[in-house]
């Protein structure tokens, strides 16, 4: 932690003594926004420079020309804030689904990753602008809480080369609460149906130039199914310092502890007779994920006009004990460092936006495989040490053109090192190797404005993506060497008129050497990852919400009956493949449509269904040969939701108490025959939940 303070009060100190007398005509401007926000005593006169507002990242990513979207909390704080699915039901475009009504999900943008249900890929996962990957590309879901986000951004795809992510699924960006934006305590609690128990409290505090915040949980579950009980405890924190006007510090705390039980896949015979029961290899075993995590970080801005400079830092220690078909025992360290630039300056008279960075990454893994002997350790198997290294650099400039029209030109290049060392255990050809990756993924746009208030926009870009094998597709039985390379071209439209506002995306995606990890028959015994060869993603994602009422939403009526809805369309192909020819590729549904229908009223009250639609079955192998049956639930909450005091919620799922797979396996054939690759969604359900704010 101290290397940490020392790296941002060192960077910031250099940086304030080369521009300390700079900023004085500024103060003007930040009266005007003290007294527009009604600054509270305690709180700063100035708002963070390392935490933007959600006005202000919103207007941030409408300057993007593609599919962007910010997550207000307040959106998901409505009901369970539990899985990725409840956080993201509303969003187009992101494909989340729990695989036992847990945190480990499979979670996909645009079919990156989308044979995985486990440790996340092909997504930039951040928090405040800072990565949360480890340093070969996988992410922990258990490493997330909804409860202490302000917000979440989201850039599908290359949408987000702006902000350092060349990975086919773009980022998603966790922005926290803080001492000046949260003030005072907070305290929630909800429960429900499988012995489902989450609390959180949190608190702000801020005095002069400081502030700080904490979000401390506890969530634990039996869970719907045999084997799937859950038992975790988070703690988020940071501690922001305004050392100057122009310059601030701010520090991160994660820890994680969390232990989840493994029910396993099921066949779908299984799932229709009792779709509670766990695998019996799975109960034997008594396979679990346990972990421990550790994080510090570290994000200092400084501001001169209209420049600013983002040096971010962290570390991350991960403790994993895995009993799986072996126990797979991993201790990592992984570090970063990274310096973002942004200028806004006006060019040749013209509005701009000039951005720029590098990021190096560095992680180093002790990994251990043990025999299985009923969830704990028996012989040591093998032992391998493994080192991932990056230098990633992006350059993006936008350019205001006339008439409306702003142009976009960007590029990322990467540089990239995976190595793995065998240092006990058989050694079998790609049991050490030494491997390195290098691309350069360009990307341009054009975005059109309709009106000076920006309110309608219409965009199209193409633009590059890139991603190397992480050490759990290299260390498989089929090895994947090569890194994915894809183009995507996109056109898209959002914006506001009156009562409606809407979202839609429209992309065609070329890929080379995709990753898919997938079981191999026989019984899909062996995990390997392969490099197919060409394959399309391609997809609509649209979201809207109409005031079925006609109320204007710059209007503030009583009453609104929103209708709100979410439709994620994906057609993922091989492409003339010489095994697969033109088939899908398995692993998700072509079709996922949520929404609700919500009657509001502007004293916090709401109530309305909710509704899940799967209209499509979905292939659980390549070969195109047996698939999961679409499905469709029902449910409904009701609550009132206030700034201050108290908020409530009675929110039931799945009320119809449907039989259905949440989400599957991959295997490469299953010659039509049902196999053990379902994984049965949580049946009925009703949950509550209390929010106190002091």
């Amino acid at each position: 932690m101290h290397a940490f303070q020392v790296f941002s009060l060192t960077t910031a100190a250099l940086s304030g003594i080369l521009i300390q007398n700079s900023f004085a005509e500024e103060k003007p401007h930040q009266l005007d926004e003290m007294v527009v926000e009604a600054t509270p005593a305690g709180k700063k006169e100035s708002p963070s420079l390392t935490v933007p507002t959600v006005k202000d990242s919103r207007a941030d990513l409408e300057k993007t020309p593609g599919g962007v979207e910010v997550v207000d909390a307040e959106r998901y704080l409505t009901g369970r804030a539990s899985t990725v699915a409840d956080t993201f039901a509303l969003s187009a475009g992101v494909f989340a689904q729990p695989r036992f009504g847990s945190d480990e999900a499979r979670l996909s943008i645009r079919g990156s990753g989308l044979q995985r249900t486990f440790h996340g890929r092909g997504i930039r996962l951040l928090q405040d602008g800072v990565p949360l990957n480890l340093a070969d590309g996988g992410f922990d879901f258990q490493a997330l809480d909804p409860l202490s986000a302000s917000y979440i951004n989201v850039w599908r795809g290359g949408n987000a080369l702006a902000y350092g992510s060349s990975t086919l699924g773009g980022a998603i960006d966790y922005i926290t609460h803080t001492g000046l934006t949260s003030p005072g305590y907070s305290a929630r609690l909800e429960a429900g149906s499988f012995g489902y128990f989450r609390a959180r409290l949190a608190g702000g505090f801020s005095e002069g130039s400081r502030d700080l915040y904490f979000s401390l949980s506890q969530a634990s579950q039996d869970g719907f199914r045999d084997h799937s009980a859950q038992n975790n405890q988070r703690l988020f924190a940071n501690f922001g310092w305004k050392i100057a006007d122009n310059i601030e510090t701010r520090l991160y705390l994660t820890s994680v502890f969390t232990d989840s039980e493994l029910p396993g896949n099921l066949t779908k015979a299984q799932l229709e007779t009792d779709p509670e029961q766990a695998g019996l290899t799975q109960i034997i075993g008594d396979q679990k994920r346990d972990f421990q995590l550790f994080r510090l970080a570290s994000k200092t801005t400084v501001t001169n006009g209209n420049t600013s400079l983002d040096f971010i830092g962290a570390w991350t220690y991960k403790d994993l004990d895995h009993p799986i078909f072996q126990v797979v025992d991993q201790r990592s360290n992984d570090g970063l460092l990274g310096l973002t630039l942004t200028n806004t300056d006006e060019l040749f008279g013209r509005e701009q936006r000039f951005r720029a960075g590098v990021m190096f990454t560095r992680g180093e893994t002790d990994a251990a495989n043990y025999l299985n002997v009923g969830g704990d350790r028996g012989a040591l198997v093998q032992k391998n040490d493994q080192i991932a290294t990056n230098l990633e650099a992006f350059v993006e400039s936008q350019l205001e053109l006339g008439a409306g029209f702003t142009g976009i030109l960007g590029a990322a290049a990467s540089h990239n090192e995976r190595e793995n060392r065998r240092v006990f255990g058989p050694t079998p050809p790609n049991s050490s190797y030494d491997r390195s990756y290098d691309d350069f993924a360009p990307k341009v746009g054009l975005r059109w404005d309709a009106n000076e208030e920006k309110s309608i926009q219409v965009y199209a870009n193409v633009s590059g993506s890139y991603e190397p094998p992480s050490f759990s597709e290299s260390g498989t039985a089929v090895v994947a060497t090569e890194a994915q390379d894809a183009l995507t071209y996109e056109i898209g439209t959002r914006g506001t008129h009156r009562f409606a506002r809407w979202d839609l995306s429209l992309y065609h995606a070329d890929i080379e050497n995709e990753l898919l990890t997938i079981q191999i028959p026989p019984g899909g015994g062996a995990t390997g990852t392969i490099n197919a060869n060409d394959t399309i993603h391609q997809g609509v994602e649209l979201a809207g919400e109409i005031d079925l009422l006609g109320a204007a939403w710059e209007e503030n009526p009583a009453h609104r009956l929103v209708f709100r809805s979410a439709w994620t369309y994906g057609s993922y192909r091989f492409d003339n493949d010489p095994i697969y020819g033109d088939n899908y590729i398995a692993g998700l549904p072509k079709h996922l449509i949520r929404g609700e229908l919500t009657w509001e009223n502007d004293c916090g009250w709401y109530a309305g269904p909710t509704f899940e639609w799967v209209p499509s079955d979905a292939f659980i192998d390549h070969a195109n040969t047996f698939s999961a049956d679409s499905y469709a639930l029902l449910g409904f909450k009701l609550g009132r939701r206030v700034d201050e005091g108290i908020s409530w919620f009675i929110e039931g799922k799945n009320l119809t108490d449907e039989r259905y797979a949440a989400t599957t396996g991959v295997i490469e054939d299953a010659n039509g025959s049902d196999q053990a690759q379902f994984l049965p969604g949580d049946g009925r359900g009703v949950y509550a939940g209390i929010e106190v704010k002091w």
